[in-house]
């Protein structure tokens, strides 16, 4: 399995503000983005997904990954695997793979994973607002969120990653679960900032009125596994979120997941 690099979101998702009273003007293209405008023309002449899929990961030049630009794309007809192309694509890989070159330096996978069981385990309780604007009525609406990650164990026999999750969202309990990851079924890891996150689940489910803004930032520790399964861990600080993904990957690769060679995290 080729593992995807870690992705570091520089572009954050468009987003009003709680006291902005204007209406957003309607979504446009984004034409000013050449690669963007690319995927258009393709979207408008009826080529296959596969197609197009290849094309976005070919493509030297950054996408504009705006809320405005995904939803124009949404719009224009992008399905959910291309709007992922895009969003992968729109920031430049930090630690770019070599598949298929073995992996002979680096931490082992031992050390690898305890680190990565440290510092999950350093992350706590994320507590953040989601400030929401709603153009289709000019509404504004505010979410209060408390994300915890605990009882973290990552375990280099196994090549597995487990963690309770606890989210509430204005006082009620949206998700209290154990997660379990295989780190060979990981087929991407990412940062991103958790509004730009959240920005991609709306524009995904056509809710494309709504532009969302988290206070504090925050970012997100996406693990993307098959079928469509997704993990999210919600980080306050940036720089720790990039290097336990980077540690992730290493493991990922070092369980059979992937293959390239990586600086020390």
């Amino acid at each position: 399995m080729r593992i995807v690099a870690v992705i570091l979101a520089g572009v954050l998702a468009s987003a009003t503000a709680l006291a902005q009273q204007s209406v957003p003007p309607p979504p446009q293209p984004a034409v000013d983005a050449p690669a963007n405008a690319e995927v258009m023309k393709l979207l408008r002449s009826g080529v296959s997904e596969r197609a197009i899929l290849h094309v976005i990961s070919a493509t030297p030049g950054k996408f504009d990954t705006s809320a405005d630009a995904l939803t124009a794309l949404k719009q224009a007809g992008a399905s959910e695997a291309e709007l992922s192309a895009i969003l992968a694509q729109g920031a430049a890989p930090t630690y770019p793979p070599a598949a298929g070159a073995p992996i002979t330096n680096g931490p082992t996978l031992e050390v690898t994973m305890k680190f990565i069981q440290d510092k999950l385990g350093e992350v706590g309780t994320v507590n953040f607002a989601g400030y929401v604007h709603d153009s289709a009525d000019n509404t504004d609406g505010v979410q209060k969120f408390s994300s915890t990650t605990s009882d973290i164990v990552a375990n280099p026999g196994a090549c597995s990653l487990s963690y309770h999750r606890l989210v509430i969202n204005n006082g009620r309990k949206e998700h209290n679960e154990n997660v379990l990851i295989n780190l060979r079924d990981v087929q991407s890891v990412a940062v991103l900032p958790d509004d730009q996150d959240w920005q991609m689940y709306l524009v995904k489910t056509g809710d494309t009125t709504k532009t969302v803004k988290d206070v504090p930032d925050i970012f997100v520790l996406n693990i993307k596994l098959p079928r469509g399964v997704d993990h999210s861990i919600r980080i306050y600080e940036h720089e720790m979120a990039d290097r336990i993904a980077k540690a992730m990957v290493h493991a990922v690769e070092l369980c059979g997941g992937g293959s390239s060679q990586q600086e020390p995290f």
